[in-house]
């Protein structure tokens, strides 16, 4: 199973979206040893999503060994901390939207990705 991260500039339009992908093996490999290094998750959500956000808005020419090993990383630690590593109330599904409006970051499930009324998802 391929876990996905989304990433938007814009909520409008979904085509737009930054595809980040792992791997069973590698996801198994990052989570693993973030569980065994005691890593602080809420700093690690903050590095994932700094990395992730980075990246978007790199030109493709820039995208080194290292730079791809820590979307790795940082997709595996967003995947990990909305899908298993957080309460069931505020757990999502799958696949992960990270959405950027007006300056703030929204997270969603891809489903939910799309409102109806246009509004940024809660």
């Amino acid at each position: 199973m391929n876990r996905r991260v989304y990433y938007n500039l814009e909520i409008e339009d979904t085509r737009d979206s930054f595809i980040f992908e792992v791997e069973d093996i590698q996801y198994q490999h990052v989570i693993g040893n973030l569980m065994r290094d005691g890593v602080d998750l809420d700093h690690a959500l903050e590095t994932a999503v700094a990395m992730l956000s980075a990246n978007v808005r790199m030109h493709d020419d820039s995208l080194t060994q290292d730079v791809l090993d820590a979307q790795v990383v940082a997709t595996s630690t967003i995947w990990f901390l909305f899908n298993e590593g957080t309460d069931e109330d505020d757990r999502i599904e799958g696949d992960i939207m990270l959405v950027e409006k007006d300056g703030e970051l929204f997270v969603t499930d891809v489903t939910d990705a799309m409102p109806e009324d246009g509004d940024a998802p809660d």
